[in-house]
């Protein structure tokens, strides 16, 4: 249909139509296509600002996303100090409590989660600031919890030192040089007394040995008494500290003093056969705390497991003691 106008002819009082000009016509369709297109331009900047991503925006991110996984690796090798940290702290409660005999101190932990998947699943659900914010919470937990291990070995440390002390002034070896176990003794325990003839408890162990054998003391220590005493002879007894004390009785001769420091392994005195004694032979006790035990509960530094069943059987025997 060709773009007509219509003109109000005032003398037939009605509408004339009219031709318009090749001019007029193609003003009209360029203004119609100019605004369809501003239009159609409109819609698809709308459009493009939500489906095509500016390249500064592409790199960002790609650098969001980079940096998600960075902190998820960061997480999941934190999780894993963190499991260390636990086993080493549950090695540190046994060494106390088993082998130290101690109780370890208290370390409060702060737990965020429980367990590692825990963790990652809540992770995943977190946005880049709040992920950022929730690893350093983790983390300053843990270096709370490192510091408390940390005070946790030094006092560690220091009972260590303290028990490798207390073992070197337990009397844990024999008083004389009896390697192969060969030498006659007469064990801890109810006894008949050889001059009395009546039953008595023996509050030590007899080495039957010759005259003159070396005495050496059974650990570090003080000697507390050196000389001469009703029933025992010529005597030595040696404080070790840690309410533990030993006696050597019987003696021929004296090597040390009273008051002097002694080591385990020191020659302390020769055998003999003073004092209330049948033969010659040593007389030998422990003391823990003022009361007398079975010094073969103690010779764990001197026997082998096998060498400690033989002497405990050879202890046991029952009959005479030798004084």
């Amino acid at each position: 249909m060709a773009d007509n106008r219509f003109k109000f002819d005032k003398e037939s009082l009605k509408y004339e139509e009219q031709d318009l000009s090749f001019k007029a016509r193609f003003i009209k369709m360029f203004v119609g296509l100019l605004t369809t297109g501003i239009v159609i331009a409109f819609i698809l900047l709308l459009v493009s600002s939500y489906i095509i991503v500016k390249p500064s925006t592409r790199k960002k991110i790609r650098e969001n996303q980079k940096l998600q996984k960075e902190l998820l690796i960061l997480t999941q090798r934190f999780l894993q100090t963190e499991k260390v940290l636990d086993d080493i702290k549950k090695r540190d409660e046994n060494i106390y409590k088993v082998i130290m005999e101690s109780d370890p101190n208290e370390i409060n932990r702060v737990d965020s989660v429980d367990g590692i998947n825990g963790v990652l699943g809540k992770m995943r659900e977190l946005k880049e600031i709040e992920l950022a914010n929730f690893i350093n919470h983790e983390l300053d937990s843990l270096l709370g919890y490192m510091s408390k291990d940390e005070k946790s070995f030094v006092d560690l440390a220091r009972v260590i030192e303290t028990k490798e002390k207390m073992l070197a002034n337990i009397p844990s070896i024999q008083p004389i040089k009896n390697d192969a176990l060969d030498i006659i003794v007469y064990g801890f325990g109810k006894r008949i007394d050889p001059v009395y003839k009546t039953p008595a408890f023996h509050n030590g162990i007899d080495y039957s040995i010759p005259e003159g054998t070396k005495v050496f003391a059974t650990a570090n220590g003080r000697v507390s008494y050196a000389g001469h005493k009703r029933g025992h002879g010529k005597m030595i007894k040696i404080t070790h500290g840690y309410g533990f004390a030993s006696k050597y009785s019987h003696l021929s001769k004296i090597l040390v003093s009273n008051g002097k420091k002694v080591n385990r392994g020191d020659v302390i005195a020769l055998s003999g056969n003073t004092g209330k004694s049948m033969t010659p032979h040593l007389h030998y006790e422990v003391h823990v705390n003022d009361k007398e035990v079975n010094p073969v509960n103690f010779y764990f530094a001197d026997l082998t497991a096998n060498q400690y069943e033989l002497m405990i059987r050879l202890s046991s025997r029952g009959g005479l003691s030798l004084d």
